[in-house]
């Protein structure tokens, strides 16, 4: 009977000579064979394969397998699991990744999800659909017994931000190297084109660049309260995460800019959505020009954030801002939204800074998200 090592390397040679854009990136994971996990899996850095599960696949399967499970690390799904459903957030990024994989060509161990509903969408968005739709317990019936629903965490090596920026970074090179050796062999699939784009050069708008900046300041901890499920059908009781409230958090609008007031309350709109899905329970708002002109706080139930323009002088950044420290010290961060068309920025206050703006003008302190 063929061993596990053989059949993985004919597996990965075989995947490297007929899909090199996915055998070369398989060449950079390592593989641990472990009968702890049902089938397969990947922490983000390598592959994480059952070998009786394996074995039993056919040798078309078992290539399709690894490419599955290859996608998982491109897509960086382990990463981005952050504090969903485990279980749900694998079963979405199965419905994504299974369509590439047999959009190459390629055949995947039986029982994999495959729905064209779900083409062109993302892990997050059909995240998002199997939520509404019930969640788990939506999917009790469906065949979950080939290698979807696999669910593992990160490498412990890449438990800090950092070290997840580098890994990004590192997987970016990768996927543009293997798609410039599949293309120069002329086997680089038409339907990964604008994948590998997407994957090298990420379009990531304010808003989401913003929903980051907001989850930074939410610092998540462990609870004995409610126990982390996944752990209690095995006798297990191990804390769970959660994320706290953000309680207080500070929006200035600048009153000066070109910007109407249609324009700016769309923006506020959005951002009045996002401080929802943060859990921030009161925003302080003010507008200002060249000093506050108007001032509320508002609550979760009190959104949105709506503005009719006070002001419209001329601008300084600093007079609000330091009113903001003095008034609400206890604010987690600011927000500003403003063209940044302004020198007098005062003293930097104690709490983190993010301006959003339309122009690419720098600041002295903060950080900038700039408004496409």
């Amino acid at each position: 009977m063929e061993d596990i090592k053989t059949a993985f390397t004919r597996a990965r040679s075989s995947l490297l000579l007929k899909q090199p854009f996915f055998g070369t990136l398989c060449l950079r994971l390592g593989a641990e064979f472990t009968e702890d996990i049902p089938t397969a899996g990947t922490n983000g850095e390598k592959l994480l394969i059952n070998p009786t599960f394996f074995l039993k696949c056919t040798a078309e399967q078992r290539v399709g397998l690894l490419a599955h499970e290859v996608m998982h690390c491109v897509y960086m799904h382990v990463l981005r699991l952050n504090e969903r459903d485990p279980f749900l957030w694998n079963v979405a990024g199965d419905y994504v990744i299974n369509l590439v994989v047999t959009d190459a060509g390629m055949i995947l161990p039986e029982g994999g999800l495959l729905d064209e509903k779900y083409r062109d969408m993302t892990a997050d968005e059909i995240y998002t659909t199997l939520q509404k739709n019930g969640g788990a317990d939506a999917l009790s019936g469906c065949n979950l017994s080939a290698f979807d629903g696999t669910c593992v965490q990160p490498n412990p090596s890449l438990a800090d931000t950092g070290s997840q920026s580098k890994h990004e970074a590192d997987m970016r090179v990768a996927v543009q190297q293997a798609a410039e050796s599949a293309k120069a062999q002329g086997k680089l699939p038409g339907s990964l084109s604008k994948l590998v784009d997407d994957i090298v050069s990420p379009q990531v708008n304010w808003k989401q660049k913003l929903a980051r900046f907001l989850k930074s300041n939410n610092k998540s901890d462990y609870s004995w309260q409610k126990p982390n499920r996944r752990f209690v059908a095995n006798g297990m009781y191990l804390p769970s995460l959660y994320s706290p409230c953000i309680e207080e958090i500070g929006v200035i609008v600048d009153t000066s800019g070109s910007r109407t007031d249609e324009e700016l309350n769309q923006d506020l709109g959005e951002i009045s959505s996002m401080l929802v899905d943060a859990n921030v329970e009161n925003i302080h708002f003010m507008q200002a020009d060249t000093h506050v002109t108007d001032e509320q706080t508002f609550t979760r139930e009190s959104m949105p954030l709506k503005v009719t323009m006070q002001g419209r002088g001329g601008t300084r950044f600093g007079p609000a801002v330091a009113e903001m420290a003095e008034k609400y010290p206890s604010v987690s961060c600011l927000i500003y939204l403003t063209d940044l068309e302004a020198n007098d920025f005062g003293s930097e206050p104690h709490f983190p800074v993010v301006w959003i703006t339309n122009s690419a003008t720098e600041a002295p302190y903060g950080e900038i998200i700039e408004v496409n």
